[in-house]
């Protein structure tokens, strides 16, 4: 199988959508789908090759990169159509199998797609914009159109409300890479290689420090809960939440790390923490299912998070984690404290949280992608 994978942004970033798209691309590379990436590059981006792109999001797989020179780097909609046209003046891009994009207007413009195309995304668009919804329909319906590729159930229920087809719609969880998670490195081992208290709890956030994330609950709670040490691994500089925990005992602030970097951080906690908040998902919509779950998971700690729609489609409440009432400090509170005192309890969470992440791997997502585009593929050529 041959795929293009259009890319809007043209420089390196640590955002999540970034990180998404090359772990999911490299790992269809790495399950033998011949994968091209391609990336708009401005008048001011730097050259990049896709060594580069596996240095930096620290991936393997055998990916192809080819950079387009635009004026329009960094906008939405230009770009969009853009990588449309380059499709469509490149007989060597025409001859591949199929686009493969997350790219949001790819949903109202992918009818113009000169070869079959798939549209891989977690928001749950027809929810989100709802004078789109007969456009979304229309796109879904053309021949050519491969189908949607969600990242949860909660998105996929969005479009499968507005009539598109279930046979065009696929749930494929985000995933972790077993090769930097596992073997799990040992608390005490985790603690000592990053000089961490070995006799107090430690509560651990891991990802970007920003208010959308709903941070402000986690400090909330660890207002509450003093005796519990908080680390919020993911700092970029001086910014609100930064400003926020300025001067609080049980809250220590860290650097942004690397995938390489981070998982010691993850195993040095006693519980990981998805910050208990409905902010993400409903206020901002920039967060469903955050991808941070399935390193945490994957850690084998107790997992503290919000019970929300998303959440619940993998966590379950005493089996898997414990899942709190969302946009509630005090009840955040007690359930961390009931973790901190009951180490059985998270002994059993971060077991079964482990299991759990057995069949959660990029390779695995990798593997229900292509058996659903060659499905996809086979009925449109009969």
């Amino acid at each position: 199988m041959r795929l293009i994978y259009p890319l809007l942004w043209s420089r390196l970033g640590r955002q999540a959508d970034r990180e998404q798209a090359v772990s999911t691309a490299a790992a269809l590379a790495r399950r033998g789908v011949e994968t091209t990436l391609l990336m708009p590059q401005g008048p001011d981006d730097p050259p990049l090759s896709a060594s580069d792109l596996r240095a930096y999001y620290g991936v393997e797989g055998d990916l192809a990169l080819i950079q387009r020179p635009t004026r329009w780097a960094g906008e939405m909609i230009v770009p969009s159509t853009f990588w449309f046209s380059q499709v469509l003046r490149d007989r060597a891009l025409r001859e591949s199998d199929l686009l493969y994009s997350r790219i949001p207007v790819s949903l109202g413009i992918g009818g113009f797609s000169p070869i079959p195309f798939a549209f891989d995304h977690y928001r749950p668009w027809p929810d989100r914009i709802p004078w789109l919804r007969p456009v979304f329909r229309r796109t879904a319906r053309q021949a050519h159109c491969l189908g949607f590729v969600l990242h949860s159930e909660f998105a996929a229920a969005s479009f499968r409300r507005i009539g598109v087809a279930p046979e065009k719609l696929l749930v494929a969880h985000n995933g972790f890479d077993p090769g930097r998670m596992r073997p799990p490195l040992g608390r005490d081992a985790a603690r000592a290689a990053l000089d961490l208290p070995r006799d107090r709890t430690i509560a651990v956030y891991a990802g970007r420090l920003s208010a959308r994330k709903g941070i402000d609950q986690l400090l909330a709670a660890a207002r509450l809960r003093p005796d519990i040490l908080f680390l919020l691994v993911g700092s970029e500089g001086e910014g609100p939440v930064e400003t926020a925990a300025r001067g609080r005992e049980n809250v220590r602030i860290l650097p942004w790390q690397t995938p390489e970097t981070l998982p010691p951080f993850l195993h040095a906690a006693d519980i990981l923490v998805i910050p208990p908040s409905r902010a993400p998902l409903d206020r901002f919509g920039d967060c469903v299912l955050p991808m941070k779950t399935f390193a945490y998971l994957a850690a084998g700690r107790a997992i503290l998070a919000p019970r929300s729609p998303d959440t619940a489609e993998l966590l379950r409440d005493g089996d898997t984690a414990c899942l709190v009432p969302p946009d509630d400090p005090e009840a955040a509170a007690d359930a961390l404290g009931r973790l901190a005192a009951d180490s059985a309890l998270r002994a059993r969470l971060g077991t079964n949280a482990a299991r759990l992440a057995d069949g959660l791997s990029w390779d695995a997502r990798a593997e229900r992608i292509i058996a659903f585009l060659e499905e996809r593929l086979a009925r449109i050529k009969g």
